[in-house]
């Protein structure tokens, strides 16, 4: 396949995600990569595009890019930089699933595609590392983390509360985990990137399915298996409990117009008056019930605290972009070219 057939359908809004690696609904041979902020179409086939067009939701406009363009386009949305949280580090990961639940299908267009997903995935690792990996971390997780500052507990009180002997331990331990416990709501794949990051005496872990929230707990012990990690079990009383006690609650859900106002009044009654609700399911800015609970902080807070990016930053970001433009160019000179070798390769670098 010469990277000229390449062929990328890029849609953005507000999109509810399917699986890492949905089918498409026609049954066309598409690569269709699915995010909360888009759903992109990768094909060899410029003739395709009009079926192709059919896999996306309705309303707003589609993108089109073709050969070295739409290489470049895979790269900046690899490297995290045609996300909302500029440089973010989750959407690699994603995009990687969404490739191996494609390929596995063993489609003709995933036999076609393999050699060159295989120098997409080298390349966002060479511009990551010499562009964006002196940036600090860009994720959601690292920014939950940076709201809550310093105020959570470190792991280190449960081990030194565990520590003690008797029912004196025990019960050291429980003020531990009741005086710096993190509560999180939800076990999708938001929560999912962002639990690894919250401190806290105790991580609580609460969804509606228990069973996704033990899957989590078990993938977190793989980690860290000296995490102090609780499920919530017994329904929503007993969530609502765990909204009194921990010290500062996750929320990565959206929200629940029945279940919210019981959420707040619980949180209100709460022992932890100092700690903080970050409620990721919310937009801009947060809404009824929760805009009159002090102190919540919406998933509109996190995109601001990126806007305040210093001038370095800035340039760094520029500077990666341009490395996606120029290792497309230098990808469509041939699979294997890292720099241009004669004049006439030399002119193609006069637009970048």
């Amino acid at each position: 396949m010469d990277l000229r057939d390449l062929n990328v359908l890029h849609w953005r809004g507000a999109h509810v995600a399917a699986n890492p690696g949905p089918e498409p609904a026609s049954g066309q041979d598409l690569w269709l990569i699915d995010t909360c902020q888009r759903r992109v179409a990768v094909l060899t086939e410029a003739g395709a595009r009009p079926a192709a067009r059919r896999e996306f939701p309705a309303g707003g406009s589609i993108e089109s890019f073709e050969g070295a363009e739409a290489y470049a386009f895979l790269l900046r949305f690899a490297c995290g930089l045609e996300s909302k949280l500029i440089a973010e580090t989750e959407i690699f990961g994603q995009i990687k699933q969404a490739w191996r639940s494609f390929s596995e299908r063993g489609s003709p267009l995933a036999r076609r595609l393999s050699p060159w997903v295989q120098l997409l995935f080298q390349d966002v690792k060479a511009i990551r590392a010499q562009y964006l990996g002196h940036l600090g971390s860009a994720s959601y997780g690292s920014q939950v983390r940076r709201l809550l500052g310093d105020e959570s507990v470190g792991n280190g009180a449960v081990a030194e509360a565990g520590a003690a002997d008797g029912a004196a331990g025990t019960a050291a331990a429980a003020a531990a985990g009741s005086n710096g416990a993190t509560l999180l709501i939800g076990a999708g794949h938001l929560a999912q990137s962002v639990a690894p990051w919250l401190g806290g005496a105790e991580l609580w872990l609460c969804n509606r399915t228990a069973e996704r929230a033990w899957e989590l707990s078990r993938e977190l012990s793989k980690r860290a298996a000296d995490r102090p990690v609780r499920v919530i079990e017994g329904g929503f009383e007993a969530e609502l409990d765990a909204w009194r006690r921990a010290r500062h609650v996750v929320v990565c859900i959206p929200s629940d117009a029945q279940r919210d106002p019981a959420r707040v009044a619980a949180r209100r009654a709460g022992v932890h008056a100092g700690g903080r609700v970050i409620h990721l399911g919310l937009g801009a800015a947060p809404t009824a019930p929760w805009n009159d609970l002090p102190g919540v902080v919406s998933l509109g807070s996190l995109f601001e605290m990126l806007r305040s990016h210093s001038q370095l930053r800035a340039r760094q970001l520029q500077r990666a972009r341009h490395a996606c433009l120029e290792k497309a160019v230098l990808r469509s000179l041939g699979a294997t070219a890292s720099h241009p070798h004669s004049w006439e390769d030399l002119a193609a670098f006069q637009t970048l």
